[in-house]
């Protein structure tokens, strides 16, 4: 990683538009593939809300200038991946000039810690089954593929992606299995929207 960039957790002066932006930017070669992510239209409070009690966000900068996004929000769930606390990361944005630099990378590595710092024993999220690009990069930061299912607003798919920060609770052969049956259920069960 570029050594001018510096991740730190979200200061007073970058605003919650300034984190909209870096979404937006960072996410225009989703949108140009008919991946849809509405996390940039987002109002402050329901940013704020989705992170939950517990949660932060993380920045990079480069100066003064915000190139990208990282933050984790606190969860409980009553499923097989994580029953009881986990971390949920989510608002993950790179915008395009300082993409393939290691900064995502980093702004993972620092969530991760601080994650495990709070004593999650786990760290989840999910995105669009067409975004192969951060489903590449997640499995090769660990996290495994255990869930598919209809979004909410019933137009895609979205897969779950779970990596354990401390011992690993389930082979990969047991969640690969769990993954397509899920993949089935929904594909089967909740067929998508026709527009």
């Amino acid at each position: 990683m570029d050594k001018n960039i510096t991740i730190i957790e979200k200061p007073d002066w970058v605003s919650w538009n300034d984190i909209r932006q870096c979404l937006y930017d960072a996410h225009s070669s989703n949108r140009k593939r008919g991946i849809k992510m509405y996390h940039y239209q987002w109002p402050e409070e329901r940013i704020i809300g989705h992170l939950g009690d517990n949660g932060f966000m993380l920045v990079a900068l480069d100066g003064e200038k915000l190139v990208g996004t990282a933050a984790l929000g606190d969860r409980v769930g009553k499923i097989w991946y994580a029953n009881g606390p986990y971390a949920y990361a989510c608002f993950d944005s790179i915008i395009p000039e300082y993409a393939g630099r290691g900064i995502f990378r980093a702004l993972d590595s620092k969530r991760e810690s601080l994650a495990i710092s709070a004593g999650y024993n786990v760290m989840v999220f999910d995105t669009h089954c067409k975004n192969v690009h951060r489903i590449r990069i997640a499995k090769k930061m660990g996290y495994r593929p255990v869930h598919y299912f209809r979004a909410k607003s019933g137009d895609h798919y979205n897969i779950v992606m779970v990596k354990w920060l401390r011992d690993r609770s389930f082979s990969p052969i047991h969640c690969w299995v769990r993954y397509h049956i899920s993949k089935f259920k929904a594909i089967s069960r909740f067929p998508l929207k026709k527009d």
